[in-house]
């Protein structure tokens, strides 16, 4: 399993259009926290009441969740990487299949490549969110936590792909994952009598989750966020591990 890991790892690494994603992301990150912190100073100057590293912080953190829909996608293609669709020296599909590795090591490789190579674009934001301690912005507690769930949906993101594309053909799996993943994301966000009844259905939406640990809401619905996740992404895991028949399959 991990030599499955490593060699996508490298594969990412060595695909000059998943780093240049990866460094336009980056750039785009620090544009966006950049141009809200002047922003948000200017604001404050007329208003006088705005707390700019919290505002500028909340930003930055829904602009880094929405960078994270591309982690189906890449999930799509870390499936199809065998069959050379990265155009790397990955093309060993035959080989994989050969090799005495069960389906399921086979499987949580990709997953956790995909997910390594998507927290390791978060953990290269590290130098920005440092510079809250000159802005002021969140607390650490609240840094952790949204840590913890952008982990969870990056896990959970991945999955998904990975699902669709089983099942589906490289382009329709990139639809159909992006649909579930933007349903789940922006569905508690409609006003549904369902949802302002059970107000934990909304525990659904990382976003809404992400969202709660911001404004501090003290119903925790982060946790429960989490929690959905863990067992979603068990049971979607072992479902994917049954219909699996290696690279073959693909």
């Amino acid at each position: 399993m991990l030599a499955v890991i490593l060699k996508d790892l490298r594969c990412y690494a060595n695909s000059r259009r998943y780093r240049r994603v990866q460094f336009i992301v980056l750039c785009a990150l620090a544009f966006i926290l950049f141009v809200a912190t002047f922003e948000f100073y200017a604001h404050r100057r007329t208003v006088g009441t705005i707390d700019v590293g919290k505002q500028t912080y909340t930003l930055f953190i829904i602009a880094l969740f929405v960078f994270q829909f591309l982690v189906p996608r890449h999930a799509v293609e870390a499936l199809y990487m065998e069959r050379g669709y990265l155009k790397a020296d990955g093309q060993n599909g035959a080989l994989l299949a050969l090799v005495p590795l069960a389906d399921w090591k086979i499987l949580a490789g990709k997953l956790i490549a995909v997910v390594f190579w998507a927290m390791w674009g978060i953990l290269l934001t590290a130098p920005l969110i440092a510079l809250s301690s000159y802005i002021g912005g969140l607390a650490l507690l609240q840094w952790m936590k949204c840590g913890v769930v952008l982990l969870m949906s990056c896990v959970f993101f991945a999955l998904v792909g990975i699902g669709m594309a089983l099942w589906t053909a490289p382009n329709q799996a990139k639809g159909v994952s992006y649909g579930l993943v933007l349903l789940l994301t922006f569905l508690p966000f409609i006003p549904i009598p369902l949802f302002e009844a059970i107000p934990m259905l909304a525990a659904m939406s990382p976003l809404y989750a992400l969202l709660s640990i911001l404004k501090a809401d003290p119903t925790h619905l982060w946790v429960w966020n989490i929690g959905l996740f863990c067992a979603l992404s068990v049971l979607i895991f072992s479902v994917l591990v049954k219909w699996y028949n290696t690279l073959a399959r693909i």
